[in-house]
């Protein structure tokens, strides 16, 4: 009976059969869904494009002409969205250290070590949203500048000091296992 369906037919029984009432129906729907080598789709999930901004730069009709100033519109988009997301992701240390005071040696030894993750992950980001080749170096430049716009909150220097603090006072910490 299930050979006979179509696709889509296929996925709206899989989408709106009760598994608890029919779990025997519901593994035959899965079996024959994996027989085909499909993936059951709802059509509501959204889709999910990663932006290439170089591209929809090069789509500008204003720009079409000008590769000059593709080339640096791009680039200088790129730069700016790498270091907010630098910045975005460096902003849990900020907020722990200095407004929440969550700040003795061993959260500023966290800190200074979960910190290069940020401008990996901001990196990683910018390659996906076209930062490939040459516009790799606005990526990079980004990342650098949203790690100044990190080092220009304080919070750096406040965790580093905290390291060097042999008693840990001045932080927030909880007494564990004494």
């Amino acid at each position: 009976m299930l050979t006979s369906c179509t696709d889509d037919e296929l996925q709206d029984v899989y989408f709106h059969i009760d598994v608890l009432q029919y779990p025997d129906r519901y593994r035959a729907v899965l079996d024959e869904l994996t027989r085909r080598g499909l993936q059951p789709v709802s059509g509501v999930e959204p889709q999910v494009v990663p932006a290439d901004i170089p591209e929809h730069v090069r789509n500008l009709p204003a720009l079409r002409s000008r590769p000059l100033a593709i080339a640096l519109v791009a680039s200088s988009l790129l730069a700016a969205y790498t270091a907010i997301v630098t910045f975005l992701f460096c902003l849990p240390i900020y907020l722990l250290a200095l407004p929440l005071k969550v700040l003795n040696q061993q959260s500023a030894f966290f800190y200074l070590f979960s910190f290069p993750f940020a401008p990996l992950s901001a990196a990683g980001f910018g390659r996906r949203a076209g930062g490939r080749g040459w516009y790799s170096l606005a990526v990079l430049a980004g990342v650098a500048l949203g790690v100044m716009m990190f080092i220009g909150t304080g919070a750096l220097h406040a965790v580093v000091q905290a390291l060097f603090r042999p008693d840990g006072a001045e932080g927030f910490s909880l007494p564990v296992a004494y």
